[in-house]
């Protein structure tokens, strides 16, 4: 078939059909169309089954060439004297069934494959009544509405006490419907308990690190799809209008425009939108509860995952500037990238710097100094069919790999003491050559006077300094390949002889 061939009605018809508004659908589209065998040009971007995450009033998916779709009657006879392979899968007055239909599959209930956060819980509880050397469950928050709470989970060495060592931070479900990345932390949690001392390779990334894991950061929203309630639920579940009746689409804040760096240039102030990004920054408990997380434990990398697109998003482009550490943070991205098979087989993941506004990753690296990857699993859909779940979660596992192959450097260990009493230090370390005004200055952790910090081999100019004490300047800093360079700085109290 081809489409630039067919009567210019025709060709109207098709382009009417993809072309729906973002929000919700035309109530006039009551069948549920499934059309197979699509072009690769048509859906390349700018094509006519080009998916686009925030534009679901019409083309709800396209997985492997195939594409599920609302449509009207003429809509459908329209795709059909196209010459596209168009069947009905469904037909129905309630939107809400087709979408149903179109994400749960048949039964209209979520596959088995997926775990609702009772579940996610149960069986992190149950490691950690089985191994409490290895897994702590840390209480971070609760939730906005509902005020569940929302648990992180310690994995390390001595997971009953808080470590001096590396954080490494992986997350899911910032967004409510990507429910697959809540499926990846729960696996990657599992076999870090259960594969130590047995992998080789897994007992050196938690004898090396403490590694965090929040499996579902948006809790409320994340009971709304895996419940069947609504399968397009992306947001949190606050009641926005105030009038008492939760759960009602397309209410919420999307808990991933709510970080407060840059957060009045992220989402949308809308209510009515996906991307509404609430009344002011950390609005939202999930927010906070992310922050308290980083008031607990700095983290050397982290991961959010997300869906769709087969991509990993890293800090940022901004005004066509990259970041202070690009080179650094499109390397890591690539070697994650490299690792992660796409759901075809045919390549890898894709790296591409993100915005600078509002989202977890701009403000974990711009704030907090955390070098922190959106990984976008899967592509064409945001809840997988359940025989493609655990290919995306295998291949995200080889991901992890490579990310935890950089808990070793190179890069500098900065152990910061007072020098009068040698009690760790809280001091201020930066980087001058590499550190501009666009991202605050980093800090060593108060309980144990480090800070860990990714470079690339070379020599750096490091100024240490804390109030009430002199400060410390390194200059042409050696950085050697391969580990961690140590930087031993005992601060002198002002006042005390140099």
């Amino acid at each position: 078939m081809n489409p630039l061939r067919l009567p210019r009605i025709v060709l109207l018809l098709a382009m009417t059909l993809l072309a729906g508004a973002a929000g919700a659908a035309d109530p006039a589209r009551t069948l549920l169309v499934e059309v197979r065998d699509i072009p690769a040009k048509e859906q390349a971007k700018g094509g006519r089954f080009d998916y686009s995450d925030y534009n679901r009033g019409a083309l709800l998916s396209i997985v492997r060439s195939t594409a599920q779709l609302l449509a009207t009657r003429a809509e459908f006879e329209g795709l059909q004297h196209a010459g596209f392979h168009a069947t009905v899968l469904m037909e129905s007055p309630e939107v809400l069934t087709l979408y149903k239909r179109a994400y749960y599959g048949p039964t209209l209930k979520l596959p088995p494959v997926y775990h609702s956060y009772d579940q996610i819980v149960a069986r992190a509880d149950e490691l950690v009544r089985e191994h409490p050397e290895r897994i702590a469950r840390v209480p971070i928050g609760e939730t906005t509405q509902f005020h569940r709470p929302i648990y992180a989970y310690r994995i390390s060495s001595d997971a009953r006490h808080p470590q001096d060592k590396p954080g490494v931070l992986f997350d899911g479900c910032h967004h409510s419907d990507e429910v697959v990345g809540a499926e990846i932390v729960l696996t990657l949690l599992q076999k870090l308990v259960l594969d130590y001392g047995r992998d080789p390779e897994v007992t050196a990334w938690v004898d090396r690190c403490e590694i965090y894991l929040v499996p579902v950061v948006n809790v409320d929203g994340h009971d709304i799809v895996t419940s069947g309630r609504d399968p397009r639920w992306r947001k949190n579940a606050r009641d926005v209008n105030g009038d008492g009746v939760t759960g009602v689409f397309p209410e919420g804040v999307d808990v991933n425009r709510g970080y407060d760096f840059n957060w009045a240039m992220g989402g949308s102030d809308r209510p009515e939108k996906d991307n509404y990004r609430g009344q002011y920054p950390f609005s939202e408990a999930e927010n906070r509860a992310m922050r308290h997380l980083l008031e607990l434990k700095p983290f050397l990398l982290s991961v959010s995952y997300h869906s769709q697109g087969e991509v990993i998003y890293y800090p940022w482009s901004w005004g066509g500037q990259g970041a202070p550490d690009d080179a650094l943070l499109r390397e890591i991205a690539g070697e994650v990238a490299g690792k992660i098979r796409t759901m075809d087989g045919q390549a890898t993941y894709a790296v591409s710097p993100g915005g600078p506004s509002s989202q977890s990753y701009a403000w974990l690296y711009g704030r907090k100094g955390v070098f922190d990857f959106i990984i976008e699993t899967g592509k064409g859909t945001h809840l997988f069919a359940p025989e493609d779940v655990p290919g995306i979660i295998a291949a995200n596992l080889e991901g992890v790999r490579a990310l935890m192959a950089r808990t070793t450097g190179p890069g500098l260990a900065v152990h910061v003491t007072d020098a009068a009493t040698g009690r760790p230090l809280a001091a201020q370390v930066w980087l001058p050559r590499i550190e501009n005004e666009t991202v605050d200055r980093r800090t060593t952790e108060a309980a144990f006077g480090h800070y860990w910090r990714q470079l690339r081999p070379g020599n750096y100019e490091v100024i240490i300094s804390r109030p009430g004490y002199q400060t410390a300047v390194f200059h042409d800093l050696a950085v050697a390949a391969g580990n961690w360079t140590k930087l031993e700085a005992s601060l002198q109290p002002e006042g005390a002889a140099r």
